[in-house]
């Protein structure tokens, strides 16, 4: 699968780069590609011509230094290309990016140093591919892998897509589903039920079996559920893979209940923000 990779020119460009390295040695990665993209764009396209005083065009200079850190890192020449987004505003950039050859795209988000995210966090709601989310608090090399779903659509694409993506045998491969008791008990069953949760446990159960066996080649033991309760479905995930010492979560973009016209769901979208520092994985 091909990659592109978002680069800002700040220390967070070395972290993913030594994760790419990684990533390059033991996923399926065909062509990788770092991108920048220039920020004062939008005030004037014609931007090399701001500082006449340079011996050559910004954006060579740019590229210049993105081949240098990428070939530091550890990245062979020959499987790379830069692109340096100079022309047009952030909706041209991703239209260039939907349009593109490129399977999904990594983006940093910075829990540790300085920056708002909102580069991102904006580009991520625009971008119809998938995204890894990856942290400056990650390990170079993702080992141990949830795949969190909620056997809707987006779930199946999100297994397809690992599968293809990552040799189940160079990493270890977790299943989890948050289940929840059906909300249509609650006008008759006004509190807590341990007999309606164990029912629903079961059948829960048995529905992630059925997926695993048809989806996955997850083992047995490493598919569990858990019941959400008072707590949030995304709390109920990250704690999960936490206590598990996940290092990459991997789902769908959206789940069940989310309405199509989103581009990240709700659960998503929660997963994603700043203060969880583990990397995910939203697959369209």
């Amino acid at each position: 699968m091909n990659v592109l990779v978002f680069m800002d020119f700040s220390d967070m460009d070395e972290i993913i780069l030594k994760q790419l390295v990684e990533i390059d040695a033991n996923w399926n990665i065909g062509e990788i590609c770092l991108t920048h993209y220039i920020e004062l764009q939008e005030i004037n396209d014609d931007f090399s011509s701001q500082f006449p005083e340079l011996e050559k065009p910004l954006e060579e200079i740019l590229e210049d230094e993105l081949i240098e850190k990428a070939e530091t890192a550890g990245l062979d020449r020959e499987h790379f290309t830069i692109k340096i987004h100079s022309k047009g505003g952030k909706e041209e950039m991703t239209e260039w990016i939907n349009k593109s050859k490129y399977d999904f795209c990594i983006l940093g988000k910075k829990i540790i140093k300085q920056g708002s995210g909102v580069f991102a966090a904006k580009v991520a709601r625009f971008i119809d591919k998938s995204i890894l989310f990856t942290t400056e608090m990650s390990r170079t090399k993702f080992d141990r892998i949830l795949l969190a779903v909620d056997f809707s659509g987006y779930s199946k694409k999100a297994v397809k897509f690992i599968n293809e993506l990552i040799p189940h045998e160079s990493a270890e491969f977790k299943l989890f589903h948050a289940f929840q008791v059906p909300s249509i008990y609650f006008p008759f069953v006004k509190k807590y039920s341990e007999k309606l949760v164990q029912e629903e446990r079961k059948k829960t159960e048995k529905a992630l079996d059925h997926f695993r066996k048809k989806y996955t080649r997850v083992a047995k033991e490493n598919a569990e559920v858990q019941y959400v309760g008072d707590e949030s479905v995304d709390n109920i995930i990250y704690n999960y893979a936490r206590t598990q010492h996940i290092e990459l979560m991997v789902m769908g973009v959206k789940g069940k209940t989310d309405e199509e016209e989103l581009i990240i769901g709700s659960v998503a979208e929660k997963l994603i923000q700043s203060e969880k520092h583990i990397p995910v994985l939203l697959v369209q």
